[in-house]
């Protein structure tokens, strides 16, 4: 690997970074100006009005360090992308910027459900992009028909079981295979901002595993690894003035746009899901309660609230900084399962093991809230 191709990786993370903490204190006195703030009460711990729509600040970091990484391909032939890697990041800005928009609004004015679902629905299917109409298999650049016009979740690997590949099954199975895992990752980063530095933190991690699953790959992936790179110096710049206590928060238009851009970075360039749920995969169990729980008390499943596990962890007595540091250490640590070189029958044993931890840690704090209550 090149002197310019190490600091065009760096240069990703870094630009992200400090555009991003550059942008914030801006967008916290754009926030006091208009109202935009987020009160006390309900489902949120903090004492004062704090600014809602960190996600402007996201926004404008990541794009400016997709867009820069440019130069650096005109200037490095290891970082020049193929015609379908420039479609794929136009495509993800596209169906971004849809979102993000989106959910500004309802940072703002608090849109009901369904423009919100309409809007996570339409930025998957710009992310699927010309492969709707245009189904057919392209040559890569070893002659292989591997390459699809858009972003589209193609094949994963299963245990046991190796390669499954939606589109020999039906390419309507990966176009839809593919709009369920984008809205998934959405919504479970945005249900999972329910604490200061939470989502943002878990996001950090997950794009820093993915970029150094890229990096580790012979060869190595580079012009793939800049996306994760840029998302990862997009949530640490954010962490700064989202630590607890948290001066701005990242909004529906952060969160949800953290999400897509990291359900997307976990499908460009080969499916990394494995990764990518093995970080996550405390949030998304309790996402995965959350809407079983809800659904047999006659709730309904989407609307927020108080149930959720970190703030079940919170009100059984631990601090923010302990959840935090319990999330992130999860986090970390199953990421690194999931990008090392064992077999499949240890991963697999690691995701049991973190299924067992989710669901002891749901029960542990159930059980806490309980008794606390009956105090």
């Amino acid at each position: 690997m090149s002197l310019l191709t190490i600091v065009a990786l760096l240069s990703a993370f870094m630009i992200a970074f400090i555009v991003t903490a550059l942008t914030v204190p801006p967008v916290i006195r754009l926030c006091e100006r208009r109202g935009w703030m987020q009160q006390p009460g309900g489902r949120r711990t903090h004492p004062h009005p704090t600014a809602n729509v960190g996600g402007i600040a996201m926004y404008v970091g990541f794009v400016t360090a997709i867009l820069a990484t440019f130069i650096f391909s005109a200037l490095d032939p290891a970082l020049r992308r193929s015609e379908f890697e420039v479609l794929r990041i136009g495509l993800l800005l596209t169906g971004g910027t849809l979102i993000f928009l989106v959910m500004w609004l309802d940072d703002v004015v608090e849109l009901p459900w369904f423009p919100k679902f309409a809007a996570q629905i339409g930025a998957a299917l710009i992310a699927v992009g010309p492969y709707l109409w245009d189904q057919r298999r392209y040559p890569d650049t070893l002659g292989l028909l591997t390459e699809a016009r858009g972003i589209l979740l193609t094949a994963f690997n299963a245990p046991f079981v190796g390669q499954v590949s939606l589109w020999d099954v039906s390419p309507w199975l990966a176009i839809l295979a593919t709009v369920f895992w984008l809205g998934w990752m959405a919504n479970t980063i945005n249900w999972s901002d329910g604490l200061d530095g939470l989502a943002a933190g878990v996001s950090l991690i997950a794009a820093f595993m993915l970029a150094l699953h890229a990096l580790r790959l012979d060869p190595p992936q580079t012009t793939i690894a800049l996306l994760p790179l840029a998302l990862a110096g997009t949530c640490a710049g954010f962490l700064i003035f989202n630590l607890p206590p948290a001066r701005i928060f990242m909004g529906d238009s952060g969160a949800e746009f953290l999400g897509f851009i990291l359900g997307v970075s976990a499908i460009i360039g080969g499916a990394k899901l494995a990764t990518v749920l093995l970080v996550l995969g405390v949030p998304i169990l309790d996402v995965a309660w959350l809407i079983v729980a809800r659904t047999v008390s006659g709730k309904q499943p989407m609307r927020g609230g108080r149930d959720h596990l970190h703030h079940r962890l919170l009100d059984g007595g631990m601090s923010p900084r302990q959840i935090l540091a319990l999330y992130w250490g999860l986090s970390a640590g199953f990421g690194l399962l999931g990008i090392a070189d064992i077999s499949p029958y240890a991963k697999l044993i690691g995701l049991a093991l973190l299924i067992l931890i989710g669901i002891g840690l749901i029960a542990y704090a159930t059980r806490r809230v309980t008794l606390r209550s009956v105090q």
